[in-house]
């Protein structure tokens, strides 16, 4: 039986734990300022997430940070590993960093968080001596080596497509051998079935003929001759090959029931103990084993110690390795969804983040009470983000498409139902807001990038459009706007363009989902805004935008 003591209260309010959280890759320091203001820590930062210390009882809070993915808790690091060039060698060595976890402190602030039907036990009652022979991953030993393999030299577009050409063919050509060859087996099968046919219905003949003859003679023969019994018929091979083929069916059948009944578990859920996978991350080179052979020896190590229950899909408890060259972290999770998928129901084809948009946000230094608005809200990422985390805020937004605007309203509505907001979303124009004049402090929207949305040739006209509008409907000198794009080149132009009006003082590049996306923070100059002075630059903008496409730019937004 495990000891019911990591379930309960810590006593000691000491006990202090490190946490490692994950963040977009680029965003790293406004979640460490974000980290900072609200823990009261210190924290410390790396590529894509950041690391702090703070008391297990406080590890609620965390999952408060509004600019996180993801968070664990770091039980044990183990540096300079002696990994070796055996694979085997290594897999034994992950196995028994299963005795040096602190299972004790990582349990505990797991229990904060998650709960369970029973307690769990940091130690197990008796301590297996061996904790199972390690294993070889075939996926590693299978996989061919690039370095032998050689370079292929790279192609231009024009070679590409004369590639995709030539595959095409080659596979319609196997298309059609492939049909011609299944038209002559279906022919030759359909002759075979004839003939046989056929020289079945010859043999039943025969046999029927043979019949009446044997009949015939049988009325000739005296009585006093004895007749044989036990009379021996040919079978037909017809009959023959039919009783052959149940017999091999048949075989395979208790064959494969057999394999089933060697195949069943040897081990039974227990239903007092928890169930957990282990996830490997590994970074680095030189090493002899991939991540799925490590997940699977240090994952059979933590079954054989504890005898937990093994699930991949609806487990307990997660258990993180991190392998970095020769350096291990063993880690629990401490959420079981990313936190960006927060605040969201309906999602659409360019769906934000709610940890980017919280980013953008704090990005703004927004204060109590001013306005914020997202004139392309999309599926209302951003507004229902600053409805929730600044409450003394008034947040408003809108989008020219039906569908964005029922999807927010739709996120709206399920938000509504565990904490009610104030936001109103409409159906507008981003070019001819129907805002008054200096009514906004804070603009903050997600570009069309022109690849799932839009397009690339209607961004020259509408990016100078929506930053000419922006200035109108911002305050003189204490406005902002802080715009997300990966389309770089324009919006740098339709910057130049309303450079009278806007200037950046901030730039982030962060990856977002394999694009070098970048967020823009402008802050409104101290310039009136004037209509005819922006048709004149809208203008050039317009002449600009045709010259570089070389034909009429679309004028109606997808």
């Amino acid at each position: 039986m495990s000891a019911p003591m990591e379930n309960m209260p810590l006593k000691n309010k000491g006990d202090i734990c490190e946490i490692e959280a994950t963040v977009v890759s680029g965003f790293e320091n406004v979640a460490k300022e974000e980290a900072e203001e609200k823990l009261k820590v210190p924290v410390d930062f790396k590529r894509g997430r950041i690391i702090f210390k703070i008391p297990t009882e406080d590890v609620n809070k965390v999952l408060e940070l509004g600019g996180i993915d993801n968070c664990f808790v770091v039980m044990s690091r183990f540096s300079n590993v002696n990994f070796t060039n055996d694979e085997l060698e290594c897999m034994a060595i992950l196995r028994k960093l299963v005795y040096d976890v602190n299972w004790k402190l990582g349990l505990a602030a797991w229990s904060r968080i998650f709960s369970f039907s029973h307690p769990i036990a940091s130690v197990p009652d008796v301590i297996p001596k061996d904790l199972g022979e390690a294993t070889l991953s075939s996926r590693f030993h299978n996989a061919k080596d690039s370095s032998q393999e050689p370079k292929k030299p790279k192609l231009s577009k024009s070679e590409k497509r004369k590639q995709r050409r030539l595959q095409a063919r080659e596979n319609k050509g196997k298309d059609i051998q492939q049909s011609t060859k299944e038209e002559n087996v279906d022919n030759a099968e359909d002759l075979e079935n004839a003939a046989s046919l056929e020289k079945s219905n010859d043999i039943s003949k025969d046999m029927k003929e043979g019949s009446e003859t044997s009949q015939n003679l049988s009325d000739n023969i005296p009585a006093h001759v004895t007749r044989t019994e036990n009379v021996e018929t040919d079978q037909s091979p017809a009959s023959k090959k039919i009783k052959t083929t149940e017999n091999v069916q048949s075989e395979k059948l208790e064959t494969d029931q057999s394999e089933s009944r060697e195949k069943q578990k040897t081990t039974c859920h227990d239903p007092t103990k928890p169930s957990f996978r282990v996830t490997c991350n590994r970074n680095g080179q030189g090493h002899p084993f991939d991540s799925m052979g490590a997940a699977a020896n240090f994952g059979g190590g933590v079954f054989n110690y504890f005898n937990w229950n093994v699930s991949m899909k609806n487990f307990d408890i997660e258990v993180i390795l991190n392998i970095e060259d020769r350096d291990v972290t063993v880690c629990l999770g401490l959420t079981r969804q990313s936190l960006h998928h927060r605040f969201i129901k309906a999602f659409g084809p360019t769906a934000l983040r709610a940890t980017i948009a919280y980013n953008m946000l704090r990005l703004c230094k927004i204060e109590p009470g001013e306005v914020i608005c997202d004139p392309m809200c999309g599926g209302g990422t951003i507004p229902i983000q600053s409805a929730v985390s600044y409450e003394t805020c008034a947040s408003l937004c809108g989008d020219m498409i039906n569908n964005a605007v029922k999807r927010t309203q739709q996120n709206i509505d399920f938000v509504c139902q565990t904490q009610p907001i104030s936001l109103d979303v409409v159906r507008w124009d981003v070019t001819k807001l129907p805002l008054k004049t200096e009514s906004m402090d804070v603009v903050i929207t997600d570009l069309p990038f022109g690849i799932r949305s839009g397009s690339k040739m209607n961004n020259w006209k509408l990016y100078p459009n929506t930053l000419m509008e922006m200035a109108r409907v911002c305050r003189v000198e204490k406005g902002r706007a802080c715009l997300l794009t990966q389309d770089k080149k324009c919006i740098n132009k339709a910057l130049s363009i309303t450079a009278k009006y806007w200037k950046c003082r901030n730039m982030v590049g962060f990856n977002m989902g394999g694009l070098a996306a970048c967020v823009y923070v402008l802050h409104r100059t101290i310039e009136k805004y004037n209509a005819e002075h922006a048709a004149e630059m809208l203008g050039e903008a317009l002449a600009h935008a045709k010259k570089k496409e070389g034909s009429p730019v679309k004028t109606n937004q997808p």
